[in-house]
């Protein structure tokens, strides 16, 4: 009686996978063939290939007698129990980490816990009532795509943040990155705008801004130190290639530029353009002649950003607002059940490829044309994204479109710089350029190094400080 029960229970533990492995290829065959099309077949051959493996497996163990049958079925059990206790893990590594149990076993965090760990707005109100310093926190174009707004029907568009403010930018490590910003709510000592020409426009997003990294630290400041020429960056966290291009008209005029870098960020720079298009300003800036004349606007933009910025405080200390995040991030439970961090991890989680969206090259010829102007010359960055270091993409020329984003920038003429190949290949440890090793951004040691690159590749010289 006893050996039929166990035959039976292990029977219908297999009959169960057999059922999910059905189950799951039809659901591949629904999304490969009617979702898409049969458009994406080389992202979903893989998975074509494991459950039907799956299902011819699980059909060849039902033939089994029943001890091998739960011998298998425990190996099986196991496995996908590690499957989803590492994906569990990873998904609240964040939560996790700040657990008081944690912060005694990771020496960083006994580090920022001695000094007090603040959160971005604690910081602000300790900078503002204890040493009385008018202080905002960093605000970015793309918060002006969102549904979250105090101005729903937007009459402007702002390319910068508050202008002339000590402003709170990001974290990654113990300090926040505190700058003041310029005249125009960029990452700049003001004096550089008073220069007649401006030899070096930087233009680009989080990477541009320097995130998060000291004054001094960011890109355009190594570029003034090691060239001793005037630099100006106009990037800012989030921004995407239609964004870039607004900026790029609304803020270079007059100041004949010499070199303008296009700082492109391989990880999202295509995905921040599919939700740009959908704003008619941004839009308007493929016109030859279209401007919103930002640069006399300021007090207007100043004005719009600073209520933007007591709207977003007053929701971000509302206690429903608090508790509904909290919901969210339980409400994230399907990401862990479809394993999808430990698929990226195995590299099954790519291959979905869409293609390179038409209004991309359209923004870059539009930016060349518009820079040739000024007798300026447009230089394409290629930064490439953390993981091709952590997950040994290194050679991958496929990743994130890589060849095909540089094959579209060669076809139109414009001279490309690509850090990966000129510098992070030759390295036997990338990740010691990237801050703490841990984060995507650069440490200030991987903006100077990447700055005498790009200074390398323009002058064909070497440069040694």
């Amino acid at each position: 009686m006893s050996s039929s029960k166990k035959l039976n229970f292990a029977s219908i533990l297999v009959y169960l996978y057999l059922a999910i492995s059905v189950f799951l290829t039809c659901y591949t065959f629904y999304r490969a063939e009617i979702v898409h099309s049969g458009n994406q077949f080389s992202y979903y051959y893989k998975y074509y290939l494991i459950f039907i493996f799956g299902n011819f497996f699980w059909f060849i163990i039902l033939f089994l007698n029943g001890k091998k049958k739960m011998q298998i079925i425990i190996i099986i059990s196991s496995l996908c129990f590690v499957l989803y206790f590492y994906e569990t893990v990873r998904f609240f590594k964040p939560s996790i980490l700040k657990s008081d149990f944690f912060k005694t076993l990771n020496k960083e965090n006994v580090i920022k816990s001695k000094h007090g760990e603040k959160s971005k707005y604690e910081t602000i109100q300790d900078l503002k009532i204890n040493k009385g310093l008018d202080v905002v926190p960093s605000i970015f174009p793309s918060v002006f795509l969102k549904k979250n707004l105090v101005d729903k029907e937007l009459d402007i568009f702002p390319l910068a943040g508050v202008s002339n403010k000590i402003t709170v930018f990001c974290r990654e490590g113990e300090k926040f990155a505190i700058y003041k910003s310029d005249r125009y709510g960029f990452n700049n000592p003001d004096k550089e705008w008073d220069q007649k020409r401006i030899n070096f426009f930087l233009v680009g997003d989080s990477f541009a801004q320097g995130s998060c990294v000291q004054p001094g630290e960011d890109m355009a400041s190594q570029i003034r130190s090691l060239t001793n020429l005037p630099a100006i960056s106009l990037g800012m966290a989030g921004n995407g290639p239609l964004i870039e291009l607004a900026t790029l008209k609304e803020y270079i005029v007059k100041k004949n530029p010499q070199i303008v870098l296009w700082l492109y960020f391989e990880r999202n720079d295509l995905d921040d353009l599919k939700i740009e298009k959908s704003n008619l300003i941004l839009l308007n800036y493929l016109k030859n002649n279209f401007s919103q004349n930002l640069i006399s606007k300021q007090f207007m933009i100043d004005k719009k950003l600073l209520e933007q910025i007591k709207y977003s405080e007053r929701i971000l200390l509302n206690p429903d607002y608090l508790k509904k995040k909290h919901t969210e991030k339980f409400l994230s439970f399907k990401k862990i059940i479809r394993l999808q961090i430990v698929r990226d991890k195995m590299a099954l989680d790519r291959g979905l490829d869409f293609g390179i969206d038409p209004l991309f090259k359209t923004i870059m010829l539009n930016a060349k044309d518009f820079i040739s102007k000024f007798d300026g010359q447009l230089y394409f960055i290629y930064l490439p994204d953390k993981e091709r270091y952590t997950n040994q993409n290194l050679n991958e020329d496929v990743y994130l479109k890589k060849i095909q984003v540089l094959k579209l920038i060669n076809d139109i003429n414009i001279p490309i710089i690509d850090i990966h190949k000129k510098f992070f290949t030759k390295q036997n440890d990338p990740l010691q350029y990237f801050a703490h090793r841990i984060y995507g951004h650069y440490s200030p040691k991987g903006y100077k190094e990447i700055s005498k690159i790009i200074l390398k590749e323009i002058y064909n010289i070497n440069i040694n400080q």
